[in-house]
């Protein structure tokens, strides 16, 4: 009688050892599948508020200007490029047009249009600054900038031009 009660709690325990690693693996978490557009609607949401983000401390890197010191460091001049901040303005700008329109990722489809001219601003941007600054905060800035904009065009299927 104790060896029937003894072997029924064995098996019992097999069992569920067995078990409950089968169950969970029967549930699909691949959050990365192509054909997920949840995951698309979730990433293009986080890399529009990043963009909005990153674009806002580029334009304050930008707006600290490059101190030039003469004379020893007795004077020091800067100079602050007033093209670029004006660019970053229109990115900033284009980028609150597509947060607005796509309404937190619920509305892709309707967000084409302001996508594309993101993805098209952001790359002027980057070609127009990358050469521009010798800035390790500004080359920072629009790396960050240049990953979220693949993170958009993946989530619209648009390609960035680069």
């Amino acid at each position: 009688m104790k060896h029937n009660n003894l072997i029924r709690i064995l098996v019992a325990a097999a069992l569920l050892m067995v078990a409950v690693p089968v169950v969970a693996s029967a549930q699909n978490y691949n959050r990365y599948d192509p054909g997920n557009r949840r995951s698309d609607r979730f990433d293009a949401r986080d890399a529009i508020a990043r963009l909005d983000n990153d674009s806002a401390r580029l334009q304050s890197d930008l707006n600290a200007g490059n101190d030039r010191r003469v004379l020893g460091g007795i004077l020091s001049f800067r100079s602050v490029d007033n093209d670029a901040i004006a660019q970053v303005r229109d990115f900033r700008r284009a980028v609150r047009d597509l947060r607005a329109r796509a309404r937190g990722g619920d509305a892709m489809d309707r967000s084409v249009d302001e996508a594309r001219v993101v993805i098209d601003r952001g790359v002027e941007l980057d070609r127009y600054l990358r050469l521009r600054t010798g800035r390790t905060t500004v080359d920072a800035d629009l790396a960050e900038i240049r990953s979220d904009l693949h993170v958009i065009a993946d989530a619209y299927g648009l390609s960035v031009p680069y």
